[in-house]
């Protein structure tokens, strides 16, 4: 065993038992918290969460216990040294007070030898997510604890929690594409539909590269970064209210298959149309882009023929009749057949 563990369990254990014995609530949280719980185990810090109310007693009574006190320029915690061995107690991660609620969803755990409660693993991952920004996206730290502790979270509240937050979307995005945890939303035979798993992401997730081809006006979609101005040849089809279809349009494998529910993940459904856009006679193509924005269904890419363009409105309309389509598919400029020389 490292030495700086060791100090750092001693400490640890040394701070639960005085904290206990004054009957101060508290749960240990940070990477401790994960550690206690299958993961890997640090080597910096331990942190505990103790309500604010209650800091002012729990120092006193760690000072008497041969603590160190220091008084930190941050708001939201405060610190006390047991020897070399810095021990945070946080009264609001990530913004948010720490309450009986939080503390009451804590579980009793045995840490190296010494029972305590632990942080519940959910609000453990909710602050761990919301705690990822610009300057701190270690994803290469992260993973690793979703896969210590995958079974023991709640990810649809993960989710919720953590909506508003791209660094922790993007989290979430790797872990499921890794299938360290459930997808938000799973393939059945009639298309898309909600997972146990959780709700759908939010916000708009990234979908892959943009294709060569004009950029239109308005919010940017998923995957295809928005560049100002319409194109000539764009085309944005609206679906009659009802209708379900463009007039005309015949019968197909895609409507046969089912409609999609377009309240699912963005990223989803864009792969999902871009699949039955390959898959479908009419179209046939595997190299068309989909982006979902939050306006409309967008399509980019190249086509040989203007009847395989057409043939996107009305796949699409088919598939997600309540969404407007914008086709910016180019028909591939056709070289004329050679002149042929009549020989005299």
């Amino acid at each position: 065993m490292d030495d700086a563990p060791r100090g750092l369990r001693e400490s640890l254990k040394r701070v639960a038992v005085t904290l206990k014995e004054a009957q101060i609530p508290f749960a240990l949280g940070g990477s401790y918290a994960c550690w206690a719980r299958g993961g890997p185990e640090p080597v910096h810090d331990v942190d505990f969460m103790l309500r604010e109310t209650d800091v002012p007693r729990a120092v006193d009574v760690l000072c008497d216990a041969g603590l160190r006190p220091v008084d930190p320029p941050e708001d939201w915690l405060t610190k006390v040294y047991d020897g070399d061995v810095l021990v945070d107690l946080i009264h609001h991660p990530v913004g948010r007070a720490v309450t009986d609620e939080m503390l009451a969803r804590s579980r009793d755990m045995s840490v190296d030898s010494v029972r305590m409660p632990v942080l519940d693993a959910t609000d453990w991952f909710e602050m761990t997510l919301l705690a990822l920004d610009e300057r701190y996206c270690d994803l290469g730290r992260v993973i690793p604890m979703i896969r210590a502790m995958r079974e023991q979270v709640d990810w649809t509240q993960v989710r919720q929690a953590t909506a508003e937050s791209p660094f922790a979307e993007a989290a979430l995005l790797v872990a499921t594409r890794l299938q360290l945890i459930p997808a938000p939303a799973r393939l059945s035979p009639g298309g898309l539909s909600p997972s146990p798993a959780g709700p759908p992401f939010a916000g708009p997730p990234f979908t892959g590269p943009a294709s060569a081809g004009p950029a239109s006006a308005g919010p940017s979609p998923v995957g295809l970064p928005s560049s100002g101005g319409g194109s000539a040849g764009e085309a944005v089809t609206t679906p009659p209210a009802g209708s379900g279809a463009v007039t005309g349009a015949p019968e197909s494998a895609s409507a046969a298959a089912g409609q999609l529910d377009v309240t699912e993940p963005a990223e989803y459904l864009a792969g999902e149309l871009r699949e039955r856009l390959a898959e479908d006679p009419r179209v046939a193509e595997l190299g068309l882009e989909v982006a979902v924005a939050s306006d409309a269904v967008i399509v980019r890419g190249e086509v040989a023929m203007e009847t395989r363009r057409t043939a996107v409105d009305i796949v699409l309309a088919e598939i997600v009749p309540d969404r407007p389509i914008r086709n910016q598919v180019t028909v591939s400029q056709q070289e004329s057949p050679p002149t042929v020389e009549s020989v005299s």
